[in-house]
């Protein structure tokens, strides 16, 4: 049995994943192979996600108009969109050399591409298709992925978005976001604490997704100056430049408690160590979030697919929105000193905990091609 992971790189969220979905196939001797959506062309590739990122960072307002109203159409077509049909004979080539029993998408053009190929006989009726929800909320395009086998939602909010896009209710399963393993284990905050020399204050995490998006050394240096006591952990990922101004800044102003990084491969074990944290509301980073039990304060400025996930966990108190850079300090200082708050925000995570998704999806995926 083979398995095939069509994944796209529009930040890190889909990437990480695929690796989810391809490190649970290896664990049970499926041999697996992860593809990029664009991989035909890397000049497009990198196109791709340079310019979501590039609009995410300084047009957000176009991009949620564009969003929102796309997002809303519901009916199903019959037709390739425009987006998808360079990828189609890519896919016939990988699908025809490769062979794979299963398909997993993890990105809407990817399960668009799939869900033609199925419609149009394109694809032998014994592999079993499915694609993942990324998000609590419907992203534009899905009425162009409802012939794929089954769809994983993260949370059951999603069904009847769903359902008027085409899918029909035995497509749809409720998994939770299929996030690595290490965040469904048990730990000792304490010792990740000596383990990372943290020290034991109160501790603060923030992060803007593995390509480091938003003003992250003007929120350092208004959390610094409003001297709250507390250690303040900076992962800036892919993004160099805002590392270096960061350490500049707390270089010069002989800055303590201010722990500034770059790309990690360990970010799991800042996150368990420390009490908050700080993040854009991707589905991936607020799934892991969750997981160990952690409030969340989500970043100003978000693109609307995060400001609906950042809605709807302050409704459900797990988390506070900042308006502006200003409000980060305001909420470390009330989940600092109320306790209550504090664990009253924790417990409220456990209502969005589906443990090892990406295991039951694969599980789930293995035991339907046995079946076929």
């Amino acid at each position: 049995m083979k398995a095939l992971i069509f994944t796209m790189s529009c930040g890190e969220g889909h990437n990480a994943i695929a690796k989810s979905l391809g490190q649970e196939f290896d664990k049970i001797g499926i041999e697996n192979k992860i593809v990029q959506t664009f991989g035909f062309n890397h000049r497009r590739e990198v196109r791709e996600n340079k310019q979501y990122l590039w609009i995410c960072k300084h047009f957000p307002q176009i991009y949620d108009y564009i969003w929102n109203k796309l997002r809303m159409q519901d009916k199903s077509t019959d037709k390739l969109p425009y987006y998808a049909k360079p990828c189609l004979p890519y896919f016939q080539k990988i699908i025809e050399e490769y062979k794979p029993d299963i398909i997993v998408c993890t990105h809407s053009y990817a399960s668009a591409v799939i869900s033609y190929m199925k419609k149009n006989n394109m694809l032998s009726d014994k592999v079993v298709t499915g694609t993942i929800l990324f998000d609590i909320t419907l992203a534009p395009y899905w009425e162009h992925s409802n012939k794929v086998d089954y769809i994983f939602q993260p949370l059951p909010n999603t069904t009847e978005d769903l359902i008027k896009k085409g899918f029909k209710k035995e497509q749809i399963f409720t998994s939770g976001y299929p996030i690595r393993e290490v965040f469904y284990e048990t730990y000792n905050k304490n010792e990740l604490r000596k383990k990372l020399a943290m020290g034991d204050k109160f501790t603060v995490l923030t992060t803007s997704g593995g390509n480091g998006l938003g003003n992250t050394k003007k929120l350092v240096k208004d959390i610094v100056n409003a001297k709250l006591d507390i250690t303040l952990i900076v992962i800036n990922g892919r993004n160099k430049k805002t590392y270096h101004q960061v350490d500049k800044f707390i270089k010069k102003n002989n800055i303590k408690d201010v722990v500034n990084l770059g790309f990690v491969t360990n970010i799991d074990q800042y996150m368990k160590a420390s009490d908050v944290i700080i993040s854009r509301g991707g589905g991936n980073s607020t799934a892991e979030t969750l997981n160990i039990h952690k409030p969340t304060i989500f970043r100003e400025k978000a693109i609307i697919n995060e400001k609906i996930t950042k809605q709807y966990f302050i409704e459900n108190k797990c988390a506070f929105g900042m308006n502006k850079i200003a409000d980060a300090k305001k909420y470390i200082k009330l989940l600092k000193e109320d306790k209550n708050l504090y664990e009253e925000m924790t417990r409220n995570t456990n209502n969005f905990i589906y443990k090892y998704s990406a295991k039951n999806i694969v599980n789930f995926l293995v035991d339907k091609t046995n079946n076929k």
